[in-house]
């Protein structure tokens, strides 16, 4: 969900594919589930890649405690 969702009240859905990656013309393009497209220079893209992980980790973290 974007801060501008949640603001409106919209809803969102948790999506259950993996974007596709691909390389054009020096840049990274993510073509993700729900119509998100972004281009990235390969600096930008290695660092969403780090900060993907690490969140990743934290949710698995936060699915295998008890609520």
């Amino acid at each position: 969900m974007t801060f501008a969702d949640e603001q409106a009240g919209r809803p969102y859905a948790v999506q259950t594919e993996a974007g596709i990656v691909s390389v054009e013309n020096g840049q990274v393009l993510l073509d993700g589930p729900g119509g998100v497209a972004v281009a990235m220079t390969p600096a930008a893209a290695a660092e969403t890649g780090r900060r993907l992980l690490a969140a990743v980790h934290a949710a698995q973290a936060q699915a295998n405690q008890p609520g």
